[in-house]
């Protein structure tokens, strides 16, 4: 074969070529530490397929800390959605002084905590329904009827509530006091005993008004719902309608009606909170707005009185919560009519339920006598 002076350039190119490689062989080998055959094999492939050492380099995203681990505190530094403790306490500090401000507790002798509310929260008619009523599903309540000034501005107040003047013989009732439901009873009630039904609590509240207060009570004590010793209250309203009138009637000086009931609960529900250290059933207003969500107003429950009733259970409500807490409970809203069109300032009272003891219950005339005192006594 025949050279040509291409192929000796060639071979001394080559020979360049592998002393360079040599040469770098050897720093490569002795420059670069190595830990173990897996970094020398790693070192060669991570050139070829990069992927494949991704976690070494980055971490395995899946990893299990131990318990003890504690993320550094710089790792949140630009992080919105965490925050330190001490920003989480601030937070938590401003949250409950914006609390007091829109709903001022007062810490009561007894130790209870008593709250009242601001003019401003009361005339923004979405807190009255979501703190203060509680609307049935079935009706509804007007613009009118949450407007503040229907409801707090209203004097309820009766002149001569406490006269000390009249004949003994012939008295001057102020307020009457009645049960459409008078057979209910409570978990220690003893059948057959009048004392230890609603009638018996109503007994004990009539007495606390006359007795602390002055005021003269003219108590019903007639069971409505019990025709001829059975208990049928399908016409309960009915019949106490009808004989409440006549009272009114024979009797001009009321000028305030209480019906009073017990509520019925579930079982594993307990009205009941301490006042002065004594268990004590709460109370509940419960008011009718003659109104349904289907064929809107009820003519043939028309009440004139509508709004002097919801006057009255709002301002014992207030009352009520600020002296007692929660012994009182949220004002309960239905569409009917219950015979609270008899008087401007007649209240259906709720007190407690059937599983609540009567202890319990003539407990809770102490603190209602007090705030009926409060709410229909002329303030001097």
């Amino acid at each position: 074969m025949k050279n040509y002076p291409y192929s000796k350039t060639e071979k001394k190119l080559n020979k360049k070529r592998l002393s360079v490689f040599a040469v770098f062989v050897i720093w490569f080998t002795f420059m670069t530490p190595v830990v173990d055959e897996s970094d020398w094999l790693l070192r060669i492939t991570a050139q070829m397929i990069p992927l494949l050492t991704y976690e070494k380099q980055y971490g395995n995203p899946n990893t299990n800390y131990a318990a003890d681990y504690q993320v550094p505190e710089w790792f949140y530094e630009d992080e919105n959605e965490e925050s330190t403790v001490e920003d989480r306490a601030e937070m938590e500090m401003r949250q409950k002084e914006q609390k007091v401000q829109e709903e001022p507790v007062t810490t009561l002798a007894d130790g209870t905590n008593g709250t009242t509310y601001t003019r401003k929260q009361l005339k923004d008619p979405d807190f009255l329904k979501s703190r203060i009523f509680v609307i049935d599903s079935n009706t509804s309540m007007t613009k009118e009827e949450l407007d503040i000034k229907n409801l707090l501005d209203k004097d309820l107040s009766i002149e001569g509530l406490k006269d000390k003047t009249q004949n003994e013989k012939k008295k001057d009732y102020k307020i009457l006091i009645y049960h459409t439901h008078g057979s209910e009873s409570f978990i220690d009630s003893r059948k057959g005993k009048k004392e230890d039904t609603i009638i018996g609590v109503g007994s004990y509240l009539a007495d606390l008004l006359e007795k602390k207060y002055g005021i003269s009570v003219y108590h019903d004590e007639t069971a409505y719902d019990m025709i001829d010793g059975t208990l049928d209250r399908s016409k309960a309203y009915e019949n106490a309608y009808e004989n409440v009138t006549k009272i009114l009637q024979e009797n001009p000086s009321i000028q305030g009606v209480i019906d009073l009931h017990r509520d019925g609960v579930d079982e594993e529900t307990h009205l009941v909170t301490n006042i002065n250290g004594k268990p004590t059933a709460k109370i509940m207003f419960l008011n009718g707005v003659s109104r349904s969500n289907r064929n809107g107003e009820i003519d043939y429950l028309k009440n004139p009185n509508k709004m002097t009733n919801l006057a009255f259970s709002f301002q014992m409500y207030l009352a009520g919560k600020e002296q007692y807490g929660d012994y009182v409970r949220k004002i309960y809203v239905r569409s009917l009519r219950y015979n609270l069109h008899l008087l401007p300032r007649t209240a259906l009272i709720e007190v407690g339920a059937q599983n609540n003891t009567i202890e319990e219950e003539k407990n809770a005339m102490e603190p209602l006598a007090a705030i009926l005192d409060k709410v229909l006594s002329k303030e001097e």
